[in-house]
C-alpha cells in the first residue's frame, strides 16, 4: 500500500510538472530528516511546528546557483563599509550600550570597538539582520541545491535544536537566505556553541536583544583565542628599499623582526609590543596600504575568512575608537575574476610553484606562490595578482 501510494504521488507530480516534482522532492527530504532529528533530541512537536506545510524557496535556489564573476576591489569594499555614517553610529552605540559593553569587555576580554565593528558589519548594528525564514532556507539548501547539501543538512538540524531549547520560535528565526541568524549572523551550529544570554531573560536572543548579540560576538572571539592585551594590527609604512622577497621567510615573526627590515607604524608611534607575533599584509600590493597584523586578526578572520571583511572590521574598530583615516591609498585597478585566478593557480602549478587548492581564491599559499614567481622573473615580490601580471605569467592570453 505504501509503495503504491508513493508511486501514485510520483505519477501525479510528473503529470503536474517541475514545480510539483520539486515539492515532492522537498517533502521526501523532510520525511527522511525526521528520524535523524528525533535521534538528535528534537521532539516531533518541534519538528512538525517548524517544517509542516512549508515548501522549497525558489529565491534561495536561484541565489545559491548564482556565482558572481568578479570580486569587488578591496579598496572599494573597505571604504564602502568604513564610512562616516557608520563610524558616527558606532560611536553613538558605544555610548548607548556602554554599561553593557563595560560588563561584556570585563567578562570576555574582547575590546568593545571590535565587538561594535562586527555588529556593524553583520547587521548594521542590528537594523538589517535579514528577513528570510531560516528553517525554510536551510531545508531548501539541504534538499534542492548541489553545493554542500550535507553541511546545510547539519545546520538545519542545529537550527531545530535551537527551537527545541526555546531560544526562539520557528517563524521568528530569521536571518540571511544562506542560513545566518539574527544580529550576529551566526550559523546555527555557531549559535549553539557561542550564543550568550547576557540580559538574563532565559533565552539566547540574538534577534531582539542587543546585549545578547554583543555578548555572543565577544564569546565567539574569546573562544577563538582573543588576546585582551593586543589589537588586531596596525597600518605600517615600508622603506623604499624594502626586501619584498623576504616576506615569506619572515611571516609570523616577532614585531621586532619586521622593525629590523624597516617596517614602522604609519602614524609614527612605536609598536606596543616588539615580541608580539605579526604578519605583513599587503592587500593591494606594494603600492597600496600595508598592515602588520597580529594574532587577533586571525581571530576576526574565523568569523569571515575574507581579508576584505577582516580588514574592514579592524579599521572600523579603530575609527570608532577615534583613529584617523588610512595613510596609504588604494589602487584603482580591477581585480581578476575567479575564473582568471583559477587560471593563474593552474599556471603557477604548471610552472612548479605550489599553490595548494585550485579554487580561484587568493590565500596565503597562493600569495606565496605569486611572490616566488615574481622573484624568479625579477619583479617586486609583493604577491599581488593583477590582470597584467597574469598575462605576463602566461595565465591569460
Amino acid at each position: 500500500m505504501r509503495r503504491m501510494t508513493a508511486l501514485l504521488i510520483a505519477a501525479v507530480a510528473t503529470f503536474l510538472g517541475p514545480a510539483a516534482q520539486a515539492q515532492t522532492r522537498f517533502e521526501t527530504f523532510v520525511a527522511g530528516l525526521k528520524p535523524e532529528a528525533r535521534a538528535a533530541g528534537v521532539s516531533d512537536a518541534t519538528f512538525d511546528a517548524a517544517l509542516a506545510g512549508i515548501s522549497a524557496d525558489p529565491k534561495v535556489i536561484d541565489l545559491a546557483r548564482a556565482q558572481p564573476e568578479f570580486s569587488q576591489p578591496m579598496g572599494a569594499y573597505v571604504t564602502g563599509r568604513v564610512n562616516g555614517a557608520r563610524i558616527a553610529q558606532g560611536r553613538k552605540m558605544a555610548e548607548t550600550w556602554k554599561p553593557w559593553l563595560d560588563n561584556i569587555e570585563k567578562a570576555y576580554g574582547v575590546d568593545r570597538y571590535t565587538i561594535l565593528a562586527i555588529w556593524a558589519m553583520e547587521s548594521n548594528f542590528g537594523a538589517s539582520s535579514g528577513g528570510s525564514d531560516i528553517i525554510r532556507s536551510l531545508a531548501t539548501l539541504a534538499c534542492c541545491t548541489t553545493r554542500r547539501p550535507d553541511y546545510f543538512r547539519a545546520e538545519l538540524l542545529a537550527a531545530l535544536k535551537i527551537l527545541e531549547a526555546h531560544d526562539t520560535t520557528a517563524r521568528s528565526m530569521t536571518g540571511s537566505w544562506a542560513g545566518a541568524l539574527g544580529q550576529t549572523q551566526f550559523m546555527p551550529s555557531s549559535f549553539l556553541k557561542y550564543a550568550a544570554d547576557a540580559d538574563g531573560h532565559g533565552r539566547r536572543d540574538i534577534w531582539r536583544s542587543a546585549p545578547d548579540a554583543l555578548a555572543s560576538i565577544a564569546n565567539y572571539l574569546a573562544s577563538h583565542g582573543w588576546d585582551r592585551m593586543a589589537r588586531w594590527g596596525f597600518e605600517v609604512r615600508l622603506p623604499r628599499d624594502f626586501a619584498f622577497d623576504q616576506i615569506t621567510a619572515h611571516e609570523g615573526q616577532p614585531v621586532a623582526a619586521w622593525v629590523r627590515l624597516g617596517v614602522a607604524r604609519a602614524d609614527g608611534s612605536p609598536f606596543p609590543n616588539d615580541a608580539a607575533k605579526a604578519w605583513l599584509l599587503l592587500p593591494a600590493g606594494a603600492d597600496g596600504p600595508a598592515f602588520l597584523t597580529l594574532e587577533n586578526y586571525w581571530g576576526i578572520k574565523t568569523y569571515n575568512i575574507s581579508d576584505s571583511y577582516t580588514l574592514s572590521v579592524g579599521h572600523l574598530a579603530d575609527r570608532i575608537r577615534g583613529a584617523g583615516t588610512l595613510a596609504g591609498r588604494w589602487p584603482g585597478d580591477k581585480p581578476p575574476s575567479r575564473i582568471q585566478l583559477e587560471a593563474m593557480q593552474k599556471r603557477l602549478h604548471a610552472l612548479g610553484f605550489p599553490i595548494g587548492k585550485i579554487d580561484g581564491k587568493v590565500g596565503p599559499s597562493t600569495r606565496a606562490a605569486v611572490r616566488a614567481w615574481q622573484v624568479s622573473v625579477g619583479l617586486k615580490a609583493d604577491g599581488y595578482a593583477t590582470v597584467p601580471l597574469l598575462r605576463r605569467m602566461g595565465a591569460l592570453p
